[in-house]
């Protein structure tokens, strides 16, 4: 009998080796990882993360993963759990185009949690993020759009935690097939993400998903079996896709880094808008601004006055009206002081949403959007089709670290920061234990 699609991948998998991977995509792996712990630090004195610190102390095993920024040490498993709830709590974390989400705020605790339950080396722990994100994205990219109600990353995340996994603990081709198997099938169903109105802690389902992919592993050492064509489907998943150029073409490339901590689907209005005031545009002469984007983002929850800081990351004319009178540094992170505000409220009243077809075409590829804003002077129009972060408008290594020291100063000083970016710098060369003893100096805990 032929293999199957998920098996393919798994050997696949199992066979790529840190060798393998070229200087420059271990580069970019340390970048993200760099990225998600700024997020995480942003993230850690949010209800949720908090939350979810005081659920793993009694629900999971004490071990000698570290909880970010905590005392604690649990199992991988409860680590990787918590640090996922704080690294995706502000909509701060990394994204994939071809995706559709967020593979870092999953695969880097995974990596991280289980490369320090077993001492792994930096290198090591590096190649599993990248293994982890070949299998992720491509799986998710591989879906078929028409067959989605959300394209939450809880869905398929776990696809590539069980590969980092499987791949740290040299498990074997046979255990991460039948992992991923478990692992799609038990997916976070998250259907509500995409027709819920209010705010929640659970957004993607990514610390879930996480969590559901690494107990896999255990399930499927156990002998346990999933359903092992579940990507051999052409109405739900087109497996060419998974396998074509799979360990050639990296897919962490391709990775976007967010200056804005809300939706991604909001990042091109914004940027229009950042464009359109370096013309002259000044927010007191606005009398209505027009979007036109595709139609998932229209369908956001997009209240102008939302209740919660959730539901503020998924609103543009919220969004919009912060840029607008508080400036994109409001945006880094969004916080919950600005709710209830009535200057932000009245100006994202002025916003209107519309349906652009040729946007549309491109999505999910791009996520564009053409602003219109008019005034008494007169109207002013301008289009994003690559929002800054994207790989075809990247940011710099300065800005990406920027960022990271501006989420840092949010729990740490200057100092111990920069040695949270040495460390992961440096992480190719040295083990993991090295990071995690920056980390320690920047307890929020």
């Amino acid at each position: 009998m032929e293999p199957t699609t998920v098996e393919q991948v798994a050997r696949m998998a199992c066979t790529l080796r840190a060798k393998d991977i070229p200087e420059a995509v271990l580069d970019h792996a340390a970048w993200c990882l760099l990225d998600l712990l700024g997020a995480a630090m942003a993230g850690f004195n949010q209800p949720s993360a908090q939350s979810a610190r005081g659920f793993a102390r009694c629900f999971f095993p004490s071990g000698s993963s570290d909880v970010w920024l905590t005392r604690d040490r649990l199992s991988p498993a409860g680590a990787a759990f918590c640090n996922a709830v704080a690294g995706s709590a502000l909509d701060l974390d990394d994204g994939h185009r071809a995706a559709g989400g967020h593979p870092g705020a999953s695969l880097i605790p995974a990596a991280l949690a289980v490369g320090q339950f077993l001492n792994s080396g930096g290198r090591d722990t590096l190649a599993a993020v990248v293994i982890g994100y070949e299998v992720a994205v491509r799986a998710a990219a591989a879906r078929n759009p028409a067959t989605l109600d959300t394209f939450s990353t809880g869905r398929w995340c776990g696809f590539g935690a069980a590969t980092v996994r499987c791949w740290l603990e040299k498990r074997g081709p046979e255990v991460l097939a039948r992992a991923m198997a478990i692992s799609g099938i038990h997916a976070p169903l998250q259907s509500a993400s995409a027709y819920s109105r209010l705010g929640h802690h659970t957004k993607e389902g990514i610390p879930w998903g996480t969590l559901t992919g690494l107990a896999a592993v255990d399930l499927a050492a156990q002998g346990f079996v999933g359903p092992l064509d579940l990507w051999d489907h052409p109405n739900y998943y087109r497996s060419q896709v998974i396998t074509d150029g799979f360990g050639e073409d990296w897919t962490i490339l391709r990775t976007y880094f967010k200056p804005y901590a809300c939706c991604r689907w909001l990042h091109a209005a914004l940027d229009a808008w950042q464009t359109l005031v370096g013309q002259g545009l000044s927010p007191s002469e606005v009398e209505r601004v027009e979007v036109f984007t595709f139609n998932r983002a229209i369908n956001l929850n997009n209240h102008p006055d939302p209740a919660s800081l959730e539901q503020s990351q998924f609103s543009l004319p919220f969004c919009l009206a912060v840029i607008a009178l508080d400036g994109p540094q409001a945006l880094l992170p969004l916080s919950a002081d600005l709710l209830g505000r009535p200057q932000l409220a009245a100006f994202a009243r002025k916003v209107s949403l519309h349906h652009d077809s040729a946007i549309e075409a491109e999505f999910p590829a791009r996520a564009g959007a053409r602003l219109v804003v008019h005034t008494a002077k007169g109207t002013f129009s301008q289009q994003v089709q690559h929002p800054r972060g994207d790989p075809a408008n990247p940011l710099s290594a300065e800005e990406l670290t920027s960022k990271f020291y501006r989420l840092a100063g949010m729990l740490a000083e200057r100092k111990k920061a920069e040695a949270v970016v040495q460390a992961v710098l440096e992480l190719r060369k040295t083990g993991v234990e090295g990071l995690f003893g920056a980390l320690k100096e920047l307890k929020g805990e």
